[in-house]
């Protein structure tokens, strides 16, 4: 129990976070549209499907921020080189997409398919975000 404690604490904490980093990014979409994804959090069945979604298109990495993600990914977590850029792309935008409990069922979600360790998991989500995050407000620029 208690080795599941930290993912949980980072896990409720990136939830906390990620609502307000993934929110309303400024790129001219309608509130309507952003306000019915916000409160219907998306449940992919596979993370690429976080990219097919209605009307408001769910957030991802765009731009040049797939590119900062991925070497993120591969100059300071050099025991994830196993995994795909594509794989790894997938849960990012699927980490951006979700929220609230959507984004520790994508934690979970990515541990299994991805087969990694908690501790990888929350690198890739705390990527994801950050680099979401930073596409959003260079988009809202």
């Amino acid at each position: 129990m208690y080795k599941r404690l930290p993912v949980l604490a980072l896990c409720l904490a990136t939830a906390a976070l990620g609502i307000s980093a993934c929110d309303d990014s400024g790129d001219n979409r309608s509130g309507a549209p952003a306000r019915a994804a916000s409160t219907a959090p998306p449940s992919p069945e596979s993370p690429s499907a976080a990219s097919s979604g209605d009307d408001a298109k769910p957030r991802q990495l765009t731009g040049a921020m797939p590119a900062f993600f991925l070497k993120t990914i591969r100059d300071h977590y050099p025991d994830m080189d196993n995994i795909s850029d594509e794989k790894l792309l997938a849960h990012g935008n699927a980490f951006c997409a979700a929220e609230g409990q959507a984004l520790a069922d994508q934690a979970k979600k990515t541990m299994k398919e991805l087969g990694t360790t908690p501790k990888q998991t929350a690198r890739i989500m705390g990527s994801a975000h950050g680099y979401c995050r930073l596409g959003s407000t260079q988009s809202g620029n």
